[in-house]
Parts: structure tokens; sequence; C-alpha cells
């Protein structure tokens, strides 16, 4: 479609232009975001140690319920579809996770390994497993929850 009038082929080049800025300015910002989302997971696996994350995980299992955590993964918030459902496919299984935990990212405690496999699912990847894990449950997880999920899975 042709403007008729030089006003209207002006006015759709505003158009086209104001467009694309934004769309340029949206990607700038996106890439930014994702650059910056990275740089916290280098530091931290930089950093890691005997007592990383332990001042939290105690706190979390002092009162901690290993029966309620078995509900919380298993009906609330899912993680047995991927975890036993899609076991081997899509996440490790909960079967011997406590005893792989122990090894699976030195120093770090079978504890701590999974409250990080929780809380920041991206920094460390089992081989084999894609980056499937919701990267909400630092923000979605209650104390107690996660305390009672911490137990459970330290059961298995």
């Amino acid at each position: 479609m042709t403007p008729e009038k030089p006003e209207q082929f002006v006015a759709a080049w505003i158009v086209y232009l104001t467009v694309a800025l934004v769309l340029f300015f949206a990607i700038v910002f996106l890439a930014t975001f994702i650059i910056a989302s990275q740089q916290p997971q280098a530091e931290t696996i930089a950093n890691l140690t005997a007592e990383t994350y332990m001042d939290t995980v105690t706190v979390l299992l002092e009162n901690a319920n290993p029966q309620r955590g078995e509900t919380l993964v298993t009906r609330d918030y899912e993680c047995y579809a991927c975890h036993v459902q899609g076991a081997d496919n899509i996440a490790p299984n909960y079967v011997g996770l406590a005893e792989r935990a122990a090894t699976a990212r030195p120093p770090l405690t079978a504890a701590a390994y999974i409250y990080e496999s929780i809380v920041h699912p991206s920094f460390h990847l089992v081989e084999g497993y894609p980056d499937a894990m919701p990267k909400n449950y630092e923000t979605r997880l209650g104390e107690r929850d996660l305390g009672d999920i911490l137990a459970y899975l330290l059961t298995q």
C-alpha cells in the first residue's frame, strides 16, 4: 500500500522507525539482563566452601517435617512430574538422591547441594539433563515448605 500524500508517507516511516527503536532497545535490555543474571552464578561457583548455604539450610531443617515435604513435592509443587514420572529423561530421580547429593558438588554437603539445586537450579546441572527446573522456587517457596522439602529429599 503506497501512501497517497507525503504526510502519510512520513507518518508511516515514523511509525516504522519507532517500532524498530522499541525492538532494538528491548533486545539490548534482554541481552543485558541475561548477561547480568549469569554473573552471580560464576561468583557463587568460585566461592564454594563446606559452609556455603549452611546457615540457611540449618535453620530450614530445624523443625522440618519430611512427611509434609513428600506431600509438597508430589502434589503442591508438582516436582513429582519431572523427578519421578519423567525421571531419567527430564530430571534425576529422587531414589538415591541423598547419597548422590553428598558428592555431587564438593565441598557442598548433601543438604546444601539440594538447597542450591532448588533455589539456584542453573548453578550446577547434572550431566545428561536439561536446564528445565523452574527458576522461581527461591521466591515461590516459603521457608517452612522449603525446609520440609529438603528434609524429605534428604531421606531419599
